[in-house]
């Protein structure tokens, strides 16, 4: 009214959210986030935007309707989603139908399921889920993102000053702004992510590990389709997964890092010899030279040098920083992880890169 009575218990915190809780336009505005948690979309899709310059409701009876029983219910989540989730509407299937199509194709009418893609949380989370690497422990303290980080994403620290890349890269609002809800973009770097991240390969060869007990080739790839999509794999996809895995370039690729690996061992063996048999000459004889290579000031017998071996543990240079460790240039981007753990370690195998195939396909990113 024109003379609104002053808040004066305390201050005034909780009378102010009582009267905002009696408005009915709090009563819609609820309902409607409730709405659009459960298909993606709200009837009002300008969740913080009711007024002129915001987007009609769809169904506003429904939105009346919906708001009423809540109020009825009183005001429980449970009891509306419960409702929500039983209704004809939820149950839909994806599947696409023209005559409804050419009349609605936004889908804004609700005449079929969306598929939804998962968030970056949910993304993380059941990748590390599906290799059974998944920290669910509650409570405690962020922290960054890494690919040693084994708990829920929910744990992962949030800068409002520089956001994870990660994060960034699948859609994760702006945590300096408030945000009503989170737009979907589409763009080649979160497949490089998918394909060459540390973090995917790395519980990748986990997740082949966990399956190496199940038998031959053809049981390892339907365990892997029970355990990354909960179905048995077609006889098409058996013999889709055989021939990658008989045909997988990393067998080639691992082939010519060994070959790589023993010439420089060779080489570096054969300058230390030199070095060593021209400083025996002038000085008579050499004392406590071993083969590790020269040290910083190029005399033999300094700080180890190891040349890793083919396919095994990648080196502090390769795992970059952060989540973004393995995405070509990660290191140089905005955003990145500094001095952040770099312990996971990974040897690759034909196995583990034909499920990284499988975790980075559209059938386990999407919610159908």
């Amino acid at each position: 009214g024109d003379n609104p009575a002053p808040f004066k218990q305390g201050s005034g915190r909780l009378e102010l959210a009582d009267d905002i809780v009696k408005q009915p336009l709090a009563m819609r505005v609820i309902v409607n986030r409730i709405w659009k948690e459960h298909f993606g979309t709200g009837l009002v899709d300008t969740p913080s935007n009711f007024g002129v310059t915001g987007e009609r409701p769809t169904n506003p009876d429904l939105l009346e309707f919906l708001a009423a029983r809540f109020q009825t219910d009183g005001m429980s989540i449970k009891k509306l989603t419960r409702e929500i989730m039983l209704s004809n509407v939820y149950q839909l299937s994806t599947t696409l139908d023209q005559k409804d199509f050419a009349v609605d194709s936004g889908n804004r009418l609700y005449w079929r399921a969306n598929k939804r893609r998962m968030t970056a949380e949910q993304l993380r989370d059941s990748v590390l889920m599906v290799a059974g690497n998944l920290d669910d422990s509650i409570g405690g303290p962020s922290k960054d993102l890494t690919p040693a980080y084994t708990r829920r994403t929910l744990y992962g620290r949030v800068s409002r000053y520089r956001l994870d890349e990660y994060l960034q890269l699948f859609d994760f609002p702006p945590p300096n702004i408030s945000a009503e809800k989170r737009f979907s973009t589409t763009v080649p770097l979160q497949r490089l992510f998918l394909m060459n991240s540390d973090f995917v390969q790395a519980e990748s060869e986990l997740l082949a590990k966990n399956v190496e007990d199940a038998g031959d080739t053809t049981a390892k790839i339907r365990k892997l389709y029970q355990l990354i999509y909960g179905r048995s794999p077609s006889e098409k996809e058996i013999e889709l997964g055989l021939h990658y895995i008989q045909s997988e370039p990393m067998q080639e690729y691992l082939e010519g890092k060994a070959a790589a690996a023993a010439e420089a061992e060779k080489a570096s063996r054969a300058a230390l010899s030199a070095k060593a048999s021209d400083k025996k000459d002038k000085l008579g004889s050499v004392k406590n030279v071993t083969m590790n290579g020269p040290d910083a000031d190029g005399n033999p017998g300094g700080a180890d040098k190891v040349i890793p071996a083919a396919g095994g543990p990648a080196t502090d240079e390769e795992m970059g920083d952060g989540m973004m460790a393995g995405v070509k240039n990660s290191a140089e981007r905005p955003g990145r992880v500094p001095n952040s753990p770099k312990d996971v370690k990974y040897k690759p195998t034909a196995l583990g890169r034909y499920a990284k195939v499988l975790l980075s396909s559209s059938e386990f990113i999407y919610i159908d």
